[in-house]
């Protein structure tokens, strides 16, 4: 128990952080399940890794077209997006493509959730041509002023300048963390992984692997024209089997089932 503060700032805050028995926190809520696991929740981080065009957009189209799809079983591979009753609302900050790239991926999300028009719920932005500082005011702005439960940042490398800067990366990431505790927004980012060692880069990466609910890792398979999608580090999962799809030309599909038996993840 700590005494009353005397108005001094450093108490005040202390005494805010305090364990307080007669507060319940609301409980978690799952947005983001895959085979049934819970990977993401209101509040978090959920990392998307892997090569440059290894992938990752594909998983992330997959995430988003599970929210517009009909029916009780709104999934896709196994992969499920659940935004909540009190923020239905999906923000999608494309910091990457083109323009023609863009609209491309967004068609290609109405093909998967086989829809004509986007849902009404979903805010897709392409944010290409603009700096890393109004790269991050505009992804805070859409956080504290609309009813959206996730946001996804493809990519994160466009929100700093240096990866490999200790004080920029940790000033970044505490933006992240701050912003998800303020606002109870579940934020998945898109980050490359290095070539030599398969890692997230620099010290952004690292940091951003330690403070993430879970960190997925898509790999390509050039030969199979495959892209696998593995549990790297999950903190509320036991995890999942490997999930692997195809292009078959037309549409990606995926290859096998999925097992009953859990693959187990780092840190889990």
């Amino acid at each position: 128990m700590l005494p009353p503060n005397n108005g001094d700032a450093i108490e005040i805050l202390l005494n805010s952080r305090h364990y307080n028995p007669a507060y319940t926190p609301a409980p978690a809520q799952q947005i983001l399940t895959i085979c049934g696991q819970n990977i993401g929740t209101n509040g978090s981080i959920v990392l998307l890794s892997g090569l440059p065009k290894a992938g990752k957009s594909t998983f992330v189209n997959s995430m988003i077209a599970s929210t517009m799809m009909s029916g009780f079983n709104k999934e896709i591979w196994g992969i499920k997006l659940t935004p909540t009753q009190e923020k239905p609302m999906v923000g999608y900050f494309d910091t990457e493509s083109s323009e023609w790239d863009f609209y491309s991926n967004i068609n290609r999300i109405k093909r998967m959730a086989n829809i004509d028009t986007l849902h009404y719920g979903f805010n897709a932005f392409n944010t290409r041509q603009d700096s890393t500082t109004d790269n991050i005011t505009m992804i805070e702005h859409y956080a504290r002023n609309y009813p959206a439960s996730v946001i996804i940042i493809d990519g994160l490398l466009d929100l700093i300048i240096n990866y490999n800067d200790e004080k920029e990366s940790r000033h970044v990431v505490e933006w992240l963390k701050k912003l998800t505790s303020q606002t109870n927004v579940l934020i998945i980012g898109v980050l490359h992984t290095g070539k030599k060692d398969g890692h997230t880069i620099g010290h952004y990466g690292s940091m951003l692997d330690r403070y993430s609910q879970s960190v997925l890792e898509v790999v390509k398979d050039k030969e199979n024209n495959l892209f696998r999608l593995s549990a790297k580090y999950l903190r509320s999962s036991a995890g999942f089997e490997d999930i692997n799809v195809q292009w078959n030309g037309s549409e990606y599909v995926s290859i096998g089932n999925f097992p009953v038996a859990t693959k187990k993840a780092k840190g889990a």
